[in-house]
Protein backbone atom coordinates (compact mmCIF):
# COMPACT_ATOMS: atom_id res chain seq x y z
CA UNK A 1 0.00 0.00 0.00
CA UNK A 2 2.55 2.56 0.82
CA UNK A 3 4.74 1.94 -2.27
CA UNK A 4 1.61 2.38 -4.12
CA UNK A 5 0.92 5.72 -2.78
CA UNK A 6 4.58 6.42 -3.28
CA UNK A 7 4.17 5.72 -6.99
CA UNK A 8 1.39 8.68 -7.33
CA UNK A 9 3.30 12.08 -8.90
CA UNK A 10 0.91 13.82 -6.69
CA UNK A 11 2.71 11.96 -3.48
CA UNK A 12 6.01 12.89 -4.95
CA UNK A 13 5.51 16.34 -5.73
CA UNK A 14 4.07 16.84 -2.03
CA UNK A 15 7.12 15.33 -0.66
CA UNK A 16 9.35 17.52 -3.25
CA UNK A 17 7.67 20.35 -1.70
CA UNK A 18 8.28 19.54 2.02
CA UNK A 19 11.84 18.87 0.86
CA UNK A 20 11.81 22.25 0.06
CA UNK A 21 10.30 24.28 2.82
CA UNK A 22 7.00 24.73 1.50
CA UNK A 23 3.88 22.52 2.67
CA UNK A 24 0.44 23.12 0.39
CA UNK A 25 -3.12 24.07 1.78
CA UNK A 26 -5.07 21.35 3.13
CA UNK A 27 -4.88 18.04 1.31
CA UNK A 28 -8.64 16.73 1.83
CA UNK A 29 -7.95 13.44 2.27
CA UNK A 30 -9.99 10.51 3.70
CA UNK A 31 -9.89 9.96 6.88
CA UNK A 32 -8.41 6.45 6.65
CA UNK A 33 -6.24 7.44 3.99
CA UNK A 34 -4.71 9.55 6.48
CA UNK A 35 -1.92 7.36 8.58
CA UNK A 36 -0.83 5.62 5.45
CA UNK A 37 0.30 8.63 4.33
CA UNK A 38 1.26 9.89 7.62
CA UNK A 39 3.70 6.51 7.57
CA UNK A 40 5.15 7.13 4.20
CA UNK A 41 5.93 10.58 4.99
CA UNK A 42 7.73 10.02 7.83
CA UNK A 43 9.82 7.06 6.28
CA UNK A 44 10.58 9.17 3.14
CA UNK A 45 11.62 12.43 5.41
CA UNK A 46 13.60 10.55 8.13
CA UNK A 47 12.12 13.72 10.11
CA UNK A 48 10.93 14.01 13.63
CA UNK A 49 6.52 13.90 13.25
CA UNK A 50 4.03 15.60 15.37
CA UNK A 51 0.60 14.89 14.64
CA UNK A 52 -2.39 16.94 15.94
CA UNK A 53 -5.94 15.99 16.61
CA UNK A 54 -8.66 17.17 18.62
CA UNK A 55 -9.28 14.87 20.98
CA UNK A 56 -7.34 12.36 23.57
CA UNK A 57 -9.42 9.33 22.06
CA UNK A 58 -8.33 10.27 18.78
CA UNK A 59 -4.48 10.31 19.81
CA UNK A 60 -4.54 7.21 21.15
CA UNK A 61 -6.54 5.44 18.00
CA UNK A 62 -3.89 6.83 15.75
CA UNK A 63 -1.05 5.84 17.42
CA UNK A 64 -2.23 2.30 17.18
CA UNK A 65 -3.02 2.94 13.92
CA UNK A 66 0.72 4.33 12.85
CA UNK A 67 2.01 0.61 14.63
CA UNK A 68 0.34 -0.99 11.33
CA UNK A 69 1.41 1.07 8.79
CA UNK A 70 5.32 2.08 10.38
CA UNK A 71 6.12 -0.76 13.30
CA UNK A 72 9.26 0.37 13.81
CA UNK A 73 8.98 3.71 14.21
CA UNK A 74 9.20 5.34 18.23
CA UNK A 75 5.50 6.24 18.76
CA UNK A 76 4.86 8.60 21.40
CA UNK A 77 1.32 10.03 22.57
CA UNK A 78 2.16 13.45 24.66
CA UNK A 79 -0.92 12.91 27.09
CA UNK A 80 -3.39 15.95 28.15
CA UNK A 81 -3.09 16.59 32.26
CA UNK A 82 -5.76 14.59 34.27
CA UNK A 83 -7.08 17.88 35.78
CA UNK A 84 -8.93 20.41 34.28
CA UNK A 85 -6.89 24.30 33.87
CA UNK A 86 -7.27 25.91 37.61
CA UNK A 87 -7.95 22.74 39.10
CA UNK A 88 -5.93 22.03 42.17
CA UNK A 89 -5.83 18.15 41.54
CA UNK A 90 -2.63 16.28 40.89
CA UNK A 91 -1.57 14.67 37.83
CA UNK A 92 -1.09 11.18 37.33
CA UNK A 93 2.30 9.50 37.14
CA UNK A 94 1.55 7.71 33.68
CA UNK A 95 0.68 10.88 32.30
CA UNK A 96 3.89 12.54 33.82
CA UNK A 97 6.10 9.98 32.30
CA UNK A 98 4.30 9.93 28.78
CA UNK A 99 5.06 13.87 28.60
CA UNK A 100 8.40 13.73 29.89
CA UNK A 101 8.90 10.58 26.98
CA UNK A 102 8.13 13.24 24.52
CA UNK A 103 10.03 15.63 25.70
CA UNK A 104 13.44 13.74 26.15
CA UNK A 105 13.06 11.91 22.87
CA UNK A 106 12.43 15.74 21.21
CA UNK A 107 15.43 17.16 23.33
CA UNK A 108 17.95 14.83 22.37
CA UNK A 109 17.94 17.16 19.15
CA UNK A 110 19.12 20.02 20.92
CA UNK A 111 20.93 18.50 23.98
CA UNK A 112 24.94 19.41 23.13
CA UNK A 113 26.96 16.02 22.61
CA UNK A 114 23.77 13.87 23.07
CA UNK A 115 23.15 11.62 20.89
CA UNK A 116 20.24 12.00 18.10
CA UNK A 117 17.80 9.08 17.59
CA UNK A 118 18.49 6.53 15.39
CA UNK A 119 14.90 6.33 14.27
CA UNK A 120 13.26 9.75 14.99
CA UNK A 121 10.37 9.72 17.14
CA UNK A 122 6.29 10.00 16.14
CA UNK A 123 4.62 12.54 18.81
CA UNK A 124 0.97 12.46 18.56
CA UNK A 125 -0.87 14.52 20.92
CA UNK A 126 -4.87 16.20 21.12
CA UNK A 127 -5.82 19.81 21.61
CA UNK A 128 -5.54 20.21 25.85
CA UNK A 129 -1.90 18.23 25.88
CA UNK A 130 -0.61 20.79 23.06
CA UNK A 131 -2.43 23.93 25.21
CA UNK A 132 -1.35 22.92 28.68
CA UNK A 133 2.32 25.13 29.28
CA UNK A 134 5.46 22.48 30.16
CA UNK A 135 8.78 23.22 31.34
CA UNK A 136 10.58 25.84 28.96
CA UNK A 137 12.64 23.45 26.58
CA UNK A 138 15.94 25.86 27.96
CA UNK A 139 15.48 25.24 31.57
CA UNK A 140 14.81 21.60 30.88
CA UNK A 141 18.27 21.17 28.56
CA UNK A 142 20.33 23.52 31.63
CA UNK A 143 19.51 20.58 34.06
CA UNK A 144 19.52 17.49 32.06
CA UNK A 145 22.83 15.84 32.75
CA UNK A 146 24.48 13.20 31.08
CA UNK A 147 26.61 10.85 34.15
CA UNK A 148 29.35 8.84 32.43
CA UNK A 149 31.84 6.08 33.33
CA UNK A 150 35.22 7.46 35.31
CA UNK A 151 33.29 10.70 35.44
CA UNK A 152 34.08 12.33 39.24
CA UNK A 153 31.48 13.64 41.37
CA UNK A 154 30.08 13.65 45.05
CA UNK A 155 27.27 11.25 45.09
CA UNK A 156 25.85 13.41 47.77
CA UNK A 157 25.57 16.39 45.35
CA UNK A 158 24.21 13.58 42.99
CA UNK A 159 21.71 13.14 44.97
CA UNK A 160 20.30 16.75 45.85
CA UNK A 161 20.20 17.03 42.46
CA UNK A 162 17.83 14.55 41.47
CA UNK A 163 15.66 15.58 44.14
CA UNK A 164 15.92 19.17 42.40
CA UNK A 165 15.06 17.38 38.81
CA UNK A 166 11.68 16.15 40.43
CA UNK A 167 13.15 12.53 41.54
CA UNK A 168 11.76 10.37 44.46
CA UNK A 169 13.85 8.67 47.02
CA UNK A 170 12.83 5.12 47.46
CA UNK A 171 13.91 1.87 49.39
CA UNK A 172 14.17 0.43 46.09
CA UNK A 173 13.15 1.51 42.65
CA UNK A 174 10.35 0.08 41.44
CA UNK A 175 8.78 2.62 38.67
CA UNK A 176 10.55 5.93 36.81
CA UNK A 177 11.20 8.36 38.96
CA UNK A 178 12.67 7.37 41.65
CA UNK A 179 16.60 6.71 43.46
CA UNK A 180 17.85 4.77 46.08
CA UNK A 181 20.86 4.40 47.51
CA UNK A 182 22.44 1.98 49.59
CA UNK A 183 26.14 3.01 50.63
CA UNK A 184 28.27 3.85 46.97
CA UNK A 185 25.59 2.35 45.03
CA UNK A 186 23.43 4.72 43.37
CA UNK A 187 20.29 3.91 41.64
CA UNK A 188 18.19 6.26 39.09
CA UNK A 189 15.27 5.27 36.85
CA UNK A 190 14.91 7.92 34.20
CA UNK A 191 11.86 8.41 33.46
CA UNK A 192 12.69 8.17 29.31
CA UNK A 193 14.52 4.94 30.16
CA UNK A 194 12.79 1.29 30.06
CA UNK A 195 15.12 0.39 33.27
CA UNK A 196 16.85 1.67 36.04
CA UNK A 197 20.72 2.51 35.93
CA UNK A 198 22.77 1.76 39.05
CA UNK A 199 26.11 3.62 39.52
CA UNK A 200 28.76 2.04 41.81
CA UNK A 201 31.45 4.62 43.65
CA UNK A 202 35.01 4.43 44.40
CA UNK A 203 35.20 7.26 46.15
CA UNK A 204 33.67 10.21 44.22
CA UNK A 205 34.60 8.23 40.74
CA UNK A 206 31.77 6.80 39.01
CA UNK A 207 33.66 2.93 38.68
CA UNK A 208 30.25 1.02 37.31
CA UNK A 209 27.66 2.28 35.10
CA UNK A 210 24.66 -0.62 33.85
CA UNK A 211 21.36 -0.54 33.31
CA UNK A 212 19.43 -3.71 35.48
CA UNK A 213 16.30 -5.59 36.05
CA UNK A 214 14.02 -3.97 38.61
CA UNK A 215 12.37 -7.00 39.48
CA UNK A 216 15.19 -9.85 39.59
CA UNK A 217 17.92 -6.64 40.31
CA UNK A 218 20.22 -8.78 36.82
CA UNK A 219 22.47 -6.59 34.74
CA UNK A 220 21.07 -6.30 31.56
CA UNK A 221 23.70 -4.63 29.76
CA UNK A 222 26.73 -2.16 30.84
CA UNK A 223 26.63 1.68 30.19
CA UNK A 224 29.41 3.88 29.57
CA UNK A 225 26.83 7.32 29.62
CA UNK A 226 23.09 7.33 31.00
CA UNK A 227 21.19 10.72 30.56
CA UNK A 228 19.10 12.17 33.26
CA UNK A 229 16.19 14.25 32.32
CA UNK A 230 13.54 15.99 34.65
CA UNK A 231 11.62 13.73 35.99
CA UNK A 232 8.61 16.34 35.96
CA UNK A 233 7.04 19.69 34.13
CA UNK A 234 7.50 21.63 37.37
CA UNK A 235 10.93 21.76 38.68
CA UNK A 236 11.15 21.15 42.83
CA UNK A 237 14.33 22.85 43.16
CA UNK A 238 13.32 25.94 41.08
CA UNK A 239 10.39 26.31 43.03
CA UNK A 240 12.38 25.56 46.30
CA UNK A 241 14.72 28.83 45.49
CA UNK A 242 10.93 30.65 45.23
CA UNK A 243 9.99 29.45 49.13
CA UNK A 244 7.49 26.62 48.08
CA UNK A 245 7.94 24.25 50.57
CA UNK A 246 7.78 20.18 49.05
CA UNK A 247 4.65 18.97 49.83
CA UNK A 248 3.49 22.47 47.70
CA UNK A 249 5.25 21.11 44.33
CA UNK A 250 2.73 20.30 41.76
CA UNK A 251 1.87 20.30 38.16
CA UNK A 252 -0.48 23.31 39.05
CA UNK A 253 1.99 26.06 40.02
CA UNK A 254 4.31 25.44 36.58
CA UNK A 255 3.33 28.87 35.07
CA UNK A 256 4.32 30.45 38.69
CA UNK A 257 7.96 28.22 38.94
CA UNK A 258 8.38 28.88 34.88
CA UNK A 259 7.18 31.92 34.33
CA UNK A 260 8.22 31.89 30.26
CA UNK A 261 5.03 30.26 28.50
CA UNK A 262 6.28 27.05 26.36
CA UNK A 263 4.42 24.14 24.54
CA UNK A 264 5.37 20.91 22.67
CA UNK A 265 5.88 23.06 20.12
CA UNK A 266 9.24 24.62 21.23
CA UNK A 267 10.85 21.27 21.52
CA UNK A 268 10.27 20.27 17.78
CA UNK A 269 14.06 20.28 15.99
CA UNK A 270 14.37 21.31 12.42
CA UNK A 271 13.61 19.91 10.23
CA UNK A 272 10.76 18.62 11.41
CA UNK A 273 7.32 18.20 10.25
CA UNK A 274 3.48 19.35 11.98
CA UNK A 275 0.21 16.64 10.34
CA UNK A 276 -2.99 18.45 11.71
CA UNK A 277 -5.37 15.91 10.97
CA UNK A 278 -8.36 19.00 10.84
CA UNK A 279 -6.85 22.55 11.63
CA UNK A 280 -10.80 23.97 11.64
CA UNK A 281 -11.55 21.50 14.23
CA UNK A 282 -8.49 21.43 16.51
CA UNK A 283 -8.72 25.44 16.52
CA UNK A 284 -12.47 24.95 18.14
CA UNK A 285 -11.59 22.72 20.28
CA UNK A 286 -8.51 24.91 21.92
CA UNK A 287 -11.20 27.11 22.04
CA UNK A 288 -14.33 25.56 23.36
CA UNK A 289 -11.24 24.20 26.10
CA UNK A 290 -10.21 27.95 27.18
CA UNK A 291 -14.15 29.12 26.94
CA UNK A 292 -14.44 26.40 30.05
CA UNK A 293 -10.82 27.21 31.77
CA UNK A 294 -12.05 30.81 31.75
CA UNK A 295 -15.49 29.73 33.88
CA UNK A 296 -13.81 27.87 35.87
CA UNK A 297 -10.93 30.73 36.75
CA UNK A 298 -14.20 33.06 37.20
CA UNK A 299 -15.44 30.25 39.42
CA UNK A 300 -12.17 30.06 41.84
CA UNK A 301 -11.79 33.92 41.99
CA UNK A 302 -15.23 34.36 43.44
CA UNK A 303 -14.48 31.28 45.49
CA UNK A 304 -11.55 33.14 47.04
CA UNK A 305 -9.36 29.40 45.72
CA UNK A 306 -7.66 31.27 43.10
CA UNK A 307 -5.24 34.41 43.67
CA UNK A 308 -6.50 36.97 40.91
CA UNK A 309 -3.11 37.38 39.44
CA UNK A 310 -2.34 33.78 38.89
CA UNK A 311 -1.05 33.39 35.15
CA UNK A 312 -3.22 31.48 32.70
CA UNK A 313 -1.92 27.43 32.90
CA UNK A 314 -2.47 26.78 29.02
CA UNK A 315 -1.76 29.03 25.87
CA UNK A 316 -4.42 29.98 23.62
CA UNK A 317 -5.14 29.23 20.02
CA UNK A 318 -3.41 33.01 19.06
CA UNK A 319 -0.38 31.71 20.92
CA UNK A 320 -0.13 28.21 19.47
CA UNK A 321 -0.87 30.00 16.00
CA UNK A 322 2.34 31.59 16.30
CA UNK A 323 4.26 28.70 16.98
CA UNK A 324 2.87 26.95 14.56
CA UNK A 325 3.63 29.65 12.26
CA UNK A 326 7.36 28.82 12.13
CA UNK A 327 7.34 25.20 11.40
CA UNK A 328 6.20 23.48 8.43
CA UNK A 329 2.73 22.15 8.53
CA UNK A 330 0.65 20.06 6.44
CA UNK A 331 -3.23 19.67 6.91
CA UNK A 332 -4.36 16.24 6.63
CA UNK A 333 -8.31 17.71 6.35
CA UNK A 334 -10.38 19.49 4.62
CA UNK A 335 -10.54 22.81 6.53
CA UNK A 336 -7.90 24.72 4.64
CA UNK A 337 -8.19 23.10 1.18
CA UNK A 338 -10.39 25.35 -1.54
CA UNK A 339 -10.90 21.41 -3.34
CA UNK A 340 -9.77 18.07 -2.57
CA UNK A 341 -5.80 17.87 -3.58
CA UNK A 342 -4.65 15.60 -6.29
CA UNK A 343 -3.17 13.35 -3.97
CA UNK A 344 -6.97 13.28 -2.25
CA UNK A 345 -8.72 12.44 -5.33
CA UNK A 346 -6.20 8.71 -5.72
CA UNK A 347 -8.32 7.51 -2.64
CA UNK A 348 -12.07 6.45 -2.68
CA UNK A 349 -14.39 5.46 0.02
CA UNK A 350 -14.92 1.17 -0.04
CA UNK A 351 -18.30 0.40 -0.23
CA UNK A 352 -19.91 -0.88 2.99
CA UNK A 353 -21.43 -4.17 3.65
CA UNK A 354 -23.19 -4.20 7.54
CA UNK A 355 -21.36 -7.60 8.00
CA UNK A 356 -23.34 -9.14 5.17
CA UNK A 357 -20.65 -11.65 3.75
CA UNK A 358 -22.63 -13.10 0.51
CA UNK A 359 -22.32 -9.36 -0.65
CA UNK A 360 -18.47 -9.00 0.19
CA UNK A 361 -17.48 -12.50 -1.42
CA UNK A 362 -19.71 -11.34 -4.80
CA UNK A 363 -17.64 -8.23 -5.16
CA UNK A 364 -14.51 -10.18 -4.44
CA UNK A 365 -15.65 -12.79 -6.84
CA UNK A 366 -15.90 -9.66 -9.53
CA UNK A 367 -13.16 -7.94 -8.76
CA UNK A 368 -11.10 -11.32 -9.07
CA UNK A 369 -12.40 -11.86 -12.12
CA UNK A 370 -11.59 -8.02 -13.58
CA UNK A 371 -8.18 -8.99 -12.05
CA UNK A 372 -7.67 -5.87 -10.22
CA UNK A 373 -5.72 -6.31 -7.39
CA UNK A 374 -7.36 -6.92 -3.43
CA UNK A 375 -5.64 -6.50 -0.60
CA UNK A 376 -7.88 -7.12 2.84
CA UNK A 377 -6.66 -6.71 6.35
CA UNK A 378 -8.65 -8.11 8.87
CA UNK A 379 -8.80 -10.13 12.33
CA UNK A 380 -10.72 -12.85 10.73
CA UNK A 381 -8.15 -13.83 7.74
CA UNK A 382 -8.82 -17.63 8.74
CA UNK A 383 -12.45 -17.60 8.45
CA UNK A 384 -12.47 -14.95 4.47
CA UNK A 385 -10.08 -17.92 3.35
CA UNK A 386 -12.67 -20.79 4.16
CA UNK A 387 -15.41 -18.66 2.83
CA UNK A 388 -13.45 -17.90 -0.41
CA UNK A 389 -12.47 -21.21 -0.89
CA UNK A 390 -16.26 -22.42 -0.32
CA UNK A 391 -17.71 -19.80 -2.86
CA UNK A 392 -14.66 -20.12 -5.45
CA UNK A 393 -13.41 -23.77 -5.45
CA UNK A 394 -10.95 -24.45 -8.45
CA UNK A 395 -11.08 -20.59 -9.23
CA UNK A 396 -8.54 -19.67 -6.52
CA UNK A 397 -4.66 -18.34 -7.53
CA UNK A 398 -4.30 -21.69 -9.64
CA UNK A 399 -7.57 -21.20 -11.47
CA UNK A 400 -9.38 -18.28 -13.12
CA UNK A 401 -9.43 -16.44 -10.32
CA UNK A 402 -6.96 -15.01 -8.48
CA UNK A 403 -7.49 -14.75 -4.76
CA UNK A 404 -6.86 -11.47 -2.41
CA UNK A 405 -4.58 -10.95 -0.50
CA UNK A 406 -4.90 -11.09 3.01
CA UNK A 407 -3.14 -9.85 6.00
CA UNK A 408 -3.91 -10.72 9.42
CA UNK A 409 -4.34 -7.12 11.48
CA UNK A 410 -6.84 -4.08 12.24
CA UNK A 411 -6.29 -0.77 10.91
Amino acid sequence: MLDAIRSLSAYQKLLADLRAGAAPAGLGLLRAARPALAACLYQDLGWPLLVLVDRPDHALTLVDELAFWSPGAPRLIFPEPNPLFYELAAWGSATRRDRILALTALSAYHLPGAEKPEHPPIVVTSARALMARTLPRRDFIKVTRALKLGEVIQPEALLKHWVDLGYQPAEIVVEPGQFSRRGGILDIWPPAEFHPARMEFFGDEVDTLRRFDPATQRTIEPLTRLLVTPAREVLPGRAAELGYAPQEVTEFILPLVHPAPASLLDYLPQPALVLVDDTELLQATVNDIEEQAVKLRQDSLHEGTLPKDFPAPYLSWSELADSLGGRLVLELGHSTAEEPSALATAFQPGPRFGGKMREVMELLGDLAEAREKVTIISRQVSRLKELWVERYAGQTEEGDRPGPELIEGTL
